[in-house]
C-alpha cells in the first residue's frame, strides 16, 4: 500500500479505562498517573493491554517491548481515556523523552511496515499524537478498497480515529508533529516536544485522509473526542508498532506531560 499521504495503521485499538467525562473550556493538564494510560502492545498477532508506571518525579513510563523475542513485541499506542469537546483552535502537546541503558541500543519497527525500503522516513519508527472520537457511525473499518489508496470511499468508522501528520519532526528544543526513533540507536538525549494544533490540515484519518477532505466529519470528531495519547508506527503506518533490538539493550519511553490548550 504506497498513498500519497502515508496509511495509517489499520489496527486502530482504543484504550478500555473508565475515567470521568470531562469536556474542556480551557488549558487542561492530563494526570500522570500510570493507572490512567493504558499501553497497548502487539505479542504475535495478539494484543496485549497492561497500565504505565508512575514516575515519583513526575510523568508516566514503560519498557519497549523486546521485538527481537519469541513472540516478538511491539508497543503500538499509549493512551488515554479523557472525554473532551475541542475546536480548532485548541493544541495537543506532550512532552516525552526515550531513555535507553545504551546509545547502541537500536529500535525496531514492525516488519509490516515496510522498512526500510518502502518508507524511509519514517523507519525505524516514530511516535506521534492520536486521538479517537465516538461519531455515529456502525460498522467494521476496512480501508482497503482500491488496493488501499487514499482515494478509495469513505469507509464506516473511518472518522472515529486521526493522527498527527504533518512533515515536521519534533527535536531536542524543537517542537514537531512526531519525533523518529534514531536509526543508529539511542534515546533523545533529553526531553522532546510534541506539539500539534488541531488544523485539520495536520491529522489523518483511519485510511489516510486529511481533515480537510471532509472538513464537517473532522469538525464532529474533535468536538467527540473520547481517548487521547501518543501512537508508535513504522513505514507506512502510524500504529503498527515500535519495539527494541534486545540484544542491544533496553528502553523507556516516558511522558512528563500531555497538555491541551
Amino acid at each position: 500500500m504506497k498513498p500519497i499521504i502515508p496509511i495509517v495503521a489499520i489496527l486502530a485499538i482504543t484504550s478500555l479505562l473508565l475515567v470521568p467525562v470531562l469536556t474542556v473550556y480551557a488549558d487542561t493538564s492530563l494526570p500522570m498517573t500510570g493507572s490512567q494510560w493504558s499501553i497497548l502492545e502487539l505479542l504475535d498477532s495478539k494484543i496485549k493491554t497492561t497500565h504505565a508506571d508512575t514516575i515519583s518525579t513526575g510523568g508516566v513510563e514503560f519498557l519497549f517491548p523486546d521485538a527481537t523475542a519469541t513472540p516478538a513485541g511491539f508497543a503500538n499506542l499509549m493512551t488515554n481515556g479523557f472525554t473532551a469537546s475541542l475546536t480548532t483552535s485548541n493544541t495537543l502537546t506532550a512532552t516525552i523523552t526515550i531513555v535507553t541503558s545504551s546509545s547502541a541500543t537500536m529500535f525496531v519497527g514492525n516488519p509490516d511496515g515496510g522498512c526500510p525500503a518502502a518508507s524511509p522516513t519514517n523507519c525505524p519508527g516514530s511516535v506521534r499524537l492520536y486521538f479517537t472520537s465516538n461519531l455515529p457511525q456502525a460498522g467494521m473499518s476496512s480501508c482497503l478498497g482500491t488496493n488501499g489508496n487514499s482515494s478509495h470511499t469513505v469507509v464506516a468508522n473511518e472518522f472515529d480515529y486521526w493522527w498527527s501528520n504533518t512533515p515536521v519532526p519534533a527535536m531536542t528544543g524543537i517542537p514537531g508533529s512526531y519525533y523518529q526513533f534514531s536509526p543508529t540507536g539511542g534515546g533523545s538525549n533529553g526531553p522532546i516536544t510534541i506539539q500539534v494544533s488541531l488544523n485539520p490540515m495536520s491529522w489523518s484519518d483511519l485510511c489516510g485522509h486529511p481533515g480537510t477532505f471532509d472538513l464537517a466529519a473532522f469538525m464532529a470528531s474533535i468536538s467527540n473526542i473520547k481517548d487521547v495519547g501518543l501512537s508508535f508506527g513504522s513505514g507506512f503506518f502510524f500504529e503498527n508498532g515500535v519495539g527494541v533490538d534486545g540484544a542491544t539493550g533496553s528502553a523507556t519511553f516516558q511522558l512528563t506531560s500531555y497538555t491541551i490548550s
